[in-house]
């Protein structure tokens, strides 16, 4: 019998909230992140001592939803070196699929100097074909911005990556709790984080209520991308010295070649 980590037991306790009221009350599209790296037993007892309201995502009875999320670079891999040199300005593309809901997106994440994150989501009817490049519609969506004109039509799927997700809801922001996080590119390499919890905290300026409740108890902002994170554990070869830390706390063994 599977028992539940103390943190998916406190879940069940939060009143719930709907997607729509959530995209009307806390789309968060341009935000500041944080991500923390945290224990299923201390994220509970976070959550627990918050003071603020705390709802959760519930659509159809579920609260925890699979997410696959496939991103796209360039043959040289400019949108992670771009990461990993600390470019002020720099860019993502993923496409998403929402796998208990059926629906997925393209969509573009452009951080700016200031440090904030714009997201830009674009639904799709379907996604392509695995290992091929962007749809013409997804294409034609990246393409609209400044930074992608140019290569919108030759990006190509560098890492899928799969995890459950809940979202959580306070006054002041969004949180994403994300377990069982795995990777793999495209040439087969695979790696898995440990058993802890990515938290994304998401707010419009200043830290939230979340990120308080966090730093008292000495948990302190991660650097951790699934993307990145992920690239640099798969390929040694690849500049990583700013997850390193990151990979050698939380990654689960050493990427391996399938198969």
């Amino acid at each position: 019998m599977t028992v539940a980590t103390p943190w998916e037991a406190y879940l069940g306790t939060l009143p719930s909230i709907g997607l729509e009221e959530i995209e009307d009350r806390a789309a968060m599209l341009t935000r500041v992140d944080r991500k923390y790296v945290v224990e299923p037993g201390h994220w509970a007892e976070v959550v627990a001592s918050l003071d603020v309201p705390v709802e959760v995502l519930e659509i159809d009875g579920l609260r925890e939803f699979r997410y696959e999320s496939v991103y796209f670079d360039t043959d040289d891999l400019q949108m992670y070196r771009d990461a990993a040199r600390r470019r002020p300005r720099r860019t993502k593309v993923r496409t998403r699929r929402y796998v208990d809901t059926g629906t997925a997106a393209i969509e573009v994440k452009e951080r700016n100097a200031a440090g904030a994150t714009v997201k830009s989501r674009l639904f799709l009817d379907s996604l392509p074909e695995a290992g091929t490049g962007l749809s013409d519609e997804a294409a034609d969506f990246v393409g609209g911005f400044p930074r992608l004109a140019e290569v919108a039509s030759s990006l190509r799927p560098s890492l899928t990556t799969s995890y459950l997700r809940t979202t959580l809801v306070t006054p002041d922001g969004r949180v994403t709790v994300d377990s069982g996080v795995e990777a793999h590119d495209e040439a087969g390499r695979s790696m898995a984080y440990d058993h802890r919890l990515i938290v994304e905290t998401k707010v419009s300026h200043h830290a939230g209520a979340v990120d308080r409740a966090l730093w008292a108890r000495g948990i302190r902002p991660t650097r951790v991308s699934k993307y990145c994170t992920s690239m640099a554990a798969l390929r040694p070869d690849l500049p990583a010295n700013r997850w390193a830390r990151t990979l050698r706390r939380h990654v689960d063994g050493t990427a391996a070649l399938a198969g």
